[in-house]
């Protein structure tokens, strides 16, 4: 009996174990589908929030973008209306600007125009002055030329009138050395004796062209100028000597016959006298 107690109180236990397993499991799974309907409903919640939100969005962007294009269209018509205003008021500058520029131009052109006037009139006055200046120029080369033949056929005539006085004069005196000889030599011999003398100008001249010379050849370097000229250092001063010396004017000298005769006049008895008496009266 306590063996049949004992197996019907564990049978009693496992029946009531299992009774109560069962209704755990029943639980859990009501449980486990509670969740998983709630689940889906979250789920589905979720969606239709975020489908929600998705079609406010596309709504906002609608309205966003139809704002937008009211404000571009608005701005656009804004903008029109500003560059033909812009146009308008540039085009009337630039009207004005090229009315001014055209009156400049025309400004310009008449400026120009009385310049060339201007300068037409100057050089037609400049040419009719040379003109004139050559008139007057030629018309006193012609009284120059004139009065220069006048004095070259004066002076000729001069000359001639001389020449004859001169010729005549020497006739004269001639003749009167030939009846009365006397040791005073003749004029026309002593004219005959006279040489050239360079005149100051002449003289002052070359005095300039000798200094200018002597500067540069002080200045100059003469081994390359002989270089250049393919001829030896002292070919090229000989030239330069040779040059010199024919360019030089040479100043007048005696002649052999004025020494000799300075020499006779020296030893003549009259000259002796003279020296005598000098050295008498130096002594006296």
């Amino acid at each position: 009996m306590k063996a049949l107690k004992r197996q019907a109180a564990i049978r009693a236990k496992e029946d009531e174990f299992e009774r109560r397993r069962q209704e755990e499991e029943e639980r859990k799974r009501s449980q486990l589908e509670d969740l998983k309907r709630e689940y889906e409903e979250q789920e589905k919640r979720k969606v239709d929030e975020r489908l929600k939100f998705l079609e406010k969005q596309a709504q906002a962007r609608a309205q966003r973008k139809a704002r937008i294009e009211a404000l571009n269209e608005k701005r656009e018509a804004k903008i029109a209306k500003r560059n033909e205003l812009w146009l308008q008021t540039a085009n009337s500058e630039i009207q004005d600007i090229i009315g001014e520029q055209e009156a400049e131009n025309e400004r310009l052109e008449q400026a120009l125009e009385n310049a060339r006037d201007a300068k037409r009139e100057r050089e037609q006055g400049n040419r009719d002055k040379k003109t004139a200046d050559k008139d007057k120029r030629e018309e006193l080369d012609m009284y120059r030329e004139e009065a220069e033949s006048n004095r070259k056929s004066q002076r000729e005539l001069r000359g001639i009138y001389k020449a004859d006085l001169l010729k005549t004069e020497a006739t004269e005196e001639l003749e009167s050395f030939i009846l009365n000889p006397y040791p005073v030599p003749l004029k026309q011999v002593l004219a005959g004796k006279l040489r050239p003398v360079p005149t100051v100008t002449q003289l002052l001249a070359a005095y300039k062209d000798q200094k200018e010379e002597l500067k540069e050849l002080e200045e100059q370097d003469i081994p390359t100028r002989a270089l250049l000229r393919n001829q030896s250092l002292f070919q090229y001063v000989r030239d330069i000597q040779l040059k010199a010396e024919a360019e030089r004017i040479k100043p007048p000298e005696p002649q052999m016959a004025d020494l000799g005769r300075s020499r006779n006049r020296s030893t003549s008895p009259k000259n002796k006298f003279r020296q005598t008496g000098t050295m008498r009266s130096t002594r006296g």
